[in-house]
């Protein structure tokens, strides 16, 4: 277990992020919630694949960071069928039932267990990689882990190459905050009651969701150009760039 470390509010956190997935029972909580939006995410998963830059055909490398099930991995596998993918990630129950659904790709997809919450990629992964991804894993790292994050991926990102990530985002103040909540609800009632009580959910173990503004910051200091969001909807949204050639 790592040292405590203190969150966006002064709390701190019991253990490295990524290290309470290896629980089987808040995995299979992720998983069942992750199946029931999958409708709800096509569309940001369209966009992401728009934004590949490499014809179809290209035997195209990737890297899905906390690829978790393999999801966003998948949908690249299918698009691009001469492609490659590493998931990598930390948690075995994860992977044991991302294995299972993935199982179809054969050798196009393997895991690498590894962990990236300092922000470090690990020294061993197999690049490097046109397309580097990452969807809902990224925010639960604080700003500067983050930053050093984006800068590791830029060095593994082959030129020409480009990384998105799709994840949540903090608004710029309290108030749109308030009308983001007001707004989800709105559209999509009252939030349902997860399985798990709260003390043992993920929210429990720290979220750092930095302002689009930040995060194409972060992009631009590692070198990636040009950035931009590509998509968004209230608290989520796709950011990214392109190593240059």
């Amino acid at each position: 277990m790592a040292s405590p470390m203190p969150d966006a509010h002064g709390a701190y956190l019991k253990e490295q992020w990524g290290h309470h997935w290896k629980e089987a029972e808040r995995v299979q909580d992720y998983v069942d919630r992750s199946d029931r939006e999958v409708a709800e995410r096509a569309r940001s998963f369209r966009y992401l694949l728009g934004l590949v830059p490499f014809d179809r055909a290209h035997p195209v490398r990737i890297l899905d960071l906390g690829s978790g099930h393999g999801v966003v991995a998948a949908a690249l596998l299918d698009e691009f069928p001469n492609g490659s993918a590493v998931g990598l990630d930390i948690s075995e129950p994860m992977m044991a039932i991302g294995r299972e659904r993935m199982a179809r790709y054969g050798r196009r997809f393997g895991y690498h267990v590894g962990d990236f919450a300092s922000g470090d990629l690990p020294s061993d992964l197999p690049g490097p990689f046109d397309v580097v991804v990452s969807s809902r894993a990224i925010h639960h790292l604080p700003a500067d882990n983050k930053r050093r994050l984006y800068r590791g991926v830029f060095r593994v990102v082959t030129p020409g190459g480009c990384f998105f990530n799709l994840d949540v985002v903090g608004p710029s103040d309290e108030y749109l905050r308030e009308r983001y909540r007001r707004a989800e609800e709105f559209v999509h009632g009252p939030p349902a009651q997860p399985t798990l009580p709260r003390a043992d959910r993920t929210s429990a173990h720290g979220h750092f969701p930095e302002s689009v503004e930040s995060h194409l910051r972060f992009l631009s200091e590692a070198g990636f150009a040009p950035v931009d969001c590509f998509w968004k909807q209230l608290g989520t949204a796709l950011v990214g760039g392109y190593r240059p050639v």
